[in-house]
């Protein structure tokens, strides 16, 4: 483990260098659709379950309610989710992805499963298992921390 004054010894450090290199590639990989990453875990959560309404996706993604509005607005205009009125609260909108979307998705996971198999070819089969199961492990955690309500 890293002391505190070695910071790019650290767990956290090397997550937000690794991270935000692979962010860049998608990103790029993204541009010629004109979406970026935030469009992407958009759907992304709306797909998985993890979010039904702009709130929640605003929570989870600890961005301002307008961005999501106008990420909302742009995938519904190209027809990559369908936005409803919630019943029983007519202030919120819940979203929901088309196949459109849905296609979007599976081709960016080909896209993310490439990088995988680099990740795994690096690390070969054992610590890339680990650090899938490990990754795996630490989004739940985040996912379900985020959904409880209340200040962070």
């Amino acid at each position: 483990m890293a002391t505190d004054s070695s910071l790019p010894e650290t767990s956290a450090f090397r997550l937000m260098v690794l991270g935000t290199d692979l962010a860049n590639d998608f990103a790029e990989h993204l541009r010629e659709s004109g979406l970026t990453p935030k469009h992407l875990g958009t759907l992304a959560m709306v797909d998985q379950g993890f979010a039904r309404t702009q709130d929640d996706i605003a929570r989870l993604m600890r961005v301002s309610p307008s961005l999501v509005v106008r990420l909302a607005d742009q995938l519904e205009q190209r027809d990559l989710i369908e936005r409803q009125r919630d019943p029983a609260n007519r202030r919120k909108h819940i979203l929901t992805v088309t196949e459109a979307g849905k296609s979007l998705l599976a081709e960016t996971g080909s896209r993310a499963a490439a990088v995988d198999a680099e990740l795994a070819a690096r690390l070969g089969a054992r610590l890339g298992g680990q650090l899938d199961e490990a990754l795996a492990r630490l989004m739940e955690g985040l996912m379900t921390d985020r959904q409880r309500p209340g200040p962070r």
